[in-house]
């Protein structure tokens, strides 16, 4: 009870009184990063085509599908609405006919919209997802088929993009729609790859100086997340977490 008292003075909160105890005695601690971590407040960086050349087709296509959406919008679709709103984006003209939403086994979101009687589908989401359902690439406003070169020039781009501690996802369209009821994600195939978006999500500036008191106390910070190595490694540096092992 004493613990507890002397916690909730330093703004720490204790539901259960016996974790006090756990607390104490603890050598490692998991932590999240997003959020934990960082400001949990990305914004767009970047809008980049097959090409690594910056593209407003692939910003709208990104903002189409996250503003036309239903449900709950994330943090990358508050990301990109806000940044295509600031710019006047105009994408009055898209009428949302179709949609399947982001799952965590998919990777990806997917929405069908029209366009004065032209039928898109747009999806984004997880490079190595996006890139799965590709058979063609966008290269100089033609379509070409996808090569091993592009997949790997793609790759290339994600990942320099990473190391400067961005979160990458991918685009891809396709203006074939099999009709509503009949649309499915067994239908989230054949489709075009047409670029990258990137976002930052800056360190906490608490995070560096919390790791190093836990890191005086013999505390080892392992960090958990749903982010790709380079990004992880990125932010971990610039707290104070030595990177030595990433396991994925």
């Amino acid at each position: 009870t004493r613990g507890s008292k002397s916690l909730a003075k330093k703004n720490t909160l204790v539901k259960s009184i016996k974790s006090i105890q756990n607390l104490g005695s603890m050598d490692i601690l998991c932590t999240d990063k997003t959020g934990t971590l960082t400001k949990n407040n990305i914004e767009l960086q970047k809008y980049v085509n097959v090409e690594g050349k910056d593209d407003d087709y692939v910003l709208k296509c990104a903002y189409i599908n996250s503003y036309l959406s239903t449900g709950y919008k994330n943090i990358v679709d508050k990301a990109i609405i806000q940044y295509a709103t600031n710019h006047n984006v105009d994408i009055t003209d898209y009428k949302k006919i179709d949609e399947i939403p982001f799952d965590y086994m998919r990777k990806r979101a997917s929405i069908v919209v029209e366009n004065n009687d032209d039928i898109s589908v747009i999806v984004k989401g997880a490079l190595e997802e996006i890139i799965k359902v590709c058979d063609m690439a966008l290269i100089k406003d033609k379509e070409v088929p996808i090569s091993e070169k592009i997949i790997n020039d793609v790759n290339k781009q994600a990942e320099d993009m990473a190391k400067e501690g961005m979160q990458v996802i991918a685009l891809c369209v396709k203006h074939e729609y099999e009709g509503v009821d009949v649309f499915d994600q067994e239908d989230e195939v054949n489709l075009t790859l047409i670029g990258l978006i990137a976002f930052l999500d800056p360190p906490k500036p608490s995070a560096e100086v919390t790791i190093k008191k836990l890191k005086e106390y013999g505390v080892d910070i392992k960090i958990l997340t749903g982010d790709n190595a380079f990004a992880t490694k990125n932010i971990c540096n610039a707290v104070g977490v030595t990177s030595r092992i990433v396991i994925s």
